[in-house]
């Protein structure tokens, strides 16, 4: 066998074939590992220079097959899931490319997905499994069906969303297609692998059982401890007995990696990732000469691990400001304030802050998160960001203002008090982030209301309520009837605020309330400790006026509970347009939504979207019907729109109605791998 390190550009273009063994499993990535990739690609897109990341082994027999049009074929033992990933990403690209970018189009088609002079199967450059073939041609050919409800089609419209999001952030077409550029270089050349190929003779189904029975993986902790000992010869035994062994003793193994690339993070390293620790430290240990240097900065992290255990451990600091700050940070449950919170306390560590001044600046991070749940639009890249915030900190004291100022930029999406007053009153809280961090904002919003008893939030077996029912029965869409406002019925009504944080609350008797009428609910409400359960009592009905009331409330409470910056900053582009493509992106082939369920999705009003869909030309747009699953009225040509729903396969019936098992509704969007009761 023989390896050599390559990148995709390398490995792909040419006159090759790549297929998937049948031994192999199918494609099986789900959003777990879509998301892991997606942002180390995030991370390398943020970053300038010649970083990279590596991806690990890609191993490949070769085929005795050769096509007439001198395709060489080669069977991939190890790394399909991977060379998989990244080839449906290629094809996303592709297909978001248009205007100058048409020229990348082709580019990513040729050089990367078709053998543009083979024939038949021939033709692709990656051959999977024939389990996956159907998915996999309708992308690359570009079939009506692309991005079906498949595991590969469900990767495709991954990516297809996430670039979407990466255009909240562009200025205009022109740097929306250097955004594609840019990411095209990166997915092909800033992606290593180590390439093993076997010789002709070696078993391949052999090799593949030999890669797939391997041992426990070294963690990037051990290889530096392996590293720094071998450059202390005549000092390991009493550094590691003095600084290393207590270190590792009050940190897991988790923990511990964490801590070394907070370390480079600190140190204003714009090439740390969680993936690259080992190498970026060996490459800062490298410019150390002597032992004493090198025992120098174990002490120093051994003394950074001490107040990194605070920020995990919060009931181990003495200060009791700091740590109810804490405290508040760890109920979050993100190792992405991890690099804020170590930065705010070793200023306070070094007398640079007061109790006080740490947490403000830990509050100014947690409104940056809390916010960015609200309004919806947290990205898989706020490590980077906040990361970057320390950088870009520098030798400054990282007091709030100093915080909310630079998270304000532009690309970093500092939500304001309007963006998160009109979240509130008009987007699903229910479907945002994860059930804790919901927990958590309610948590706080009834404590800010003043309560009348203490409560045990931790153990007291509270949970999210929906005052009016998910389900709706006849007495509470007769409730909704009272006063529709701007609604066309009390279904839409319901299904537009049902989910909205006006309509949900905390409690502990969610078995007795059920769909209990409101009557019946405020009794069972008025028993409870909880002020907002109190207020939510006190009304004599619950309608759109009273669940918009309380959103209103909530709202002004969120915006004193959490800072941000407020109304003077002004967001240069309005991303409803581009939210609208991200969303309508994860409509599967063969399905469709509704208006109100996308405008929920996107979290904004229903007339709102319309005028979006009128005015623009987007993708997937043609996949939004009317609730009952008809084509809208007045449109140009109805039969060519069914036409074209048919043959990506929607079913209709005699009426002209779109099969409902077919439908996406809101949720779907939101979450469409399912991970709303996660």
């Amino acid at each position: 066998m023989r390896a050599n390190e390559t990148t995709l550009r390398t490995l792909l273009q040419g006159e090759k074939q790549y297929i998937i063994p049948l031994y192999q499993r199918t494609y099986s990535w789900k959003r777990p590992q879509l998301d892991r990739l997606w942002s180390d690609i995030l991370e390398l897109l943020d970053t300038t220079g010649t970083d990279s990341h590596f991806l690990g082994p890609i191993v490949l027999a070769p085929s005795h097959n050769m096509t007439a049009s001198g395709v060489q074929s080669w069977l991939v033992v190890d790394g399909q899931q991977r060379l998989t990933t990244l080839s449906i990403l290629l094809a996303a690209i592709r297909d978001l490319a248009s205007g100058p970018s048409a020229r990348l189009a082709r580019k990513i088609s040729t050089q990367y997905l078709i053998n543009e002079f083979a024939d038949g199967i021939n033709s692709y450059t990656l051959l999977p499994t024939q389990a996956d073939r159907a998915a996999w041609r309708a992308i690359i050919d570009r079939m009506p069906n692309a991005g079906g409800a498949d595991k590969i089609g469900d990767a495709y419209r991954f990516f297809r969303s996430k670039i979407d999001q990466l255009f909240l952030d562009a200025v205009g077409d022109s740097e929306g297609d250097e955004v594609l550029e840019k990411l095209e270089g990166i997915v092909a050349t800033k992606l290593s692998f180590v390439e093993i190929s076997a010789q002709a003779g070696d078993n391949a189904y052999r090799i593949f059982e030999s890669l797939n029975n391997t041992g426990l993986k070294l963690t990037q902790a051990d290889l530096l401890r392996n590293y720094l000992f071998m450059r202390l010869p005549e000092t390991s035994e009493r550094v590691y007995e003095q600084h290393w062994l207590p270190l590792q003793n009050l940190l897991d193994e988790q923990s511990l990696v964490d801590l070394i690339w907070l370390d480079l993070v600190l140190k204003g390293n714009k090439r740390a990732t969680l993936h690259s620790i080992y190498e970026e430290q060996h490459r800062f240990l490298e410019t150390l000469g002597s032992e004493i240097a090198i025992e120098q900065w174990i002490v120093a992290l051994n003394h950074k691990a001490r107040v990194f255990d605070r920020v995990l451990n919060p009931e181990k600091e003495s200060d009791p400001i700091i740590r109810y700050a804490l405290d508040r940070l760890r109920r979050w449950k993100a190792r992405v304030v991890h690099p804020a919170a170590l930065h705010v306390l070793l200023s306070y560590e070094d007398g640079k802050m007061n109790s006080q001044e740490v947490s403000d600046a830990l509050r100014a991070v947690e409104s940056y998160l809390v916010r960015q749940l609200i309004v919806g639009t947290g990205r898989a890249g706020s490590n980077v960001l906040l990361a970057d915030l320390i950088r870009t900190l520098g030798d400054k004291v990282p007091r709030q203002d100093q915080i909310i100022k630079i998270l304000t930029g532009q690309r970093r999406r500092f939500p304001t008090d309007q963006q998160v007053r009109a979240a509130m009153l008009e987007q699903p809280f229910y479907w945002r982030g994860r059930e804790w961090q919901k927990f958590y904002i309610l948590r706080c919003l009834d404590e800010a209301a003043g309560r009348t008893e203490v409560v045990d939030y931790e153990n007291s077996g509270l949970s999210i309520e929906h005052v009016m029912p998910q389900k709706a029965t006849a007495a509470w869409l007769n409730e909704l009837e009272y006063d529709l406002e701007e609604f066309e019925s009390a279904e839409d009504a319901h299904q537009a605020l049902v989910h909205a944080i006006g309509n949900l609350t905390l409690s502990g008797y969610n078995g007795s309330l059920s769909n209990k009428n409101f009557p019946d609910k405020r009794e069972i409400l008025a028993k409870s400790g909880l002020s907002m359960n109190l207020s939510i009592a006190d009304s004599a009905r619950w309608g759109v006026a009273e669940i918009r009331q309380r959103g209103e409330f909530l709202a002004n409470k969120a915006i004193e509970i959490w800072p941000g910056p407020g109304e003077s900053h002004n967001p240069a582009v309005d991303r409803r347009l581009a939210s609208a493509r991200q969303v309508l992106s994860l409509i599967p082939a063969g399905c469709w939504t509704n208006l109100l369920s996308l405008a929920q999705a996107i979290g904004t009003h229903r007339r709102t979207i319309g005028k979006l869909l009128a005015e623009n030309e987007l993708t997937n747009s043609h996949r939004v019907l009317l609730r009952d699953g008809s084509i809208p009225a007045g449109s140009v040509d109805s039969q060519e729109w069914l036409s074209r729903l048919e043959a990506e396969g929607v079913k209709f019936d005699a009426r002209g109605r779109a099969n409902k098992s077919q439908h996406v509704d809101a949720v779907e969007l939101v979450y469409p791998d399912g991970s709303l009761t996660e």
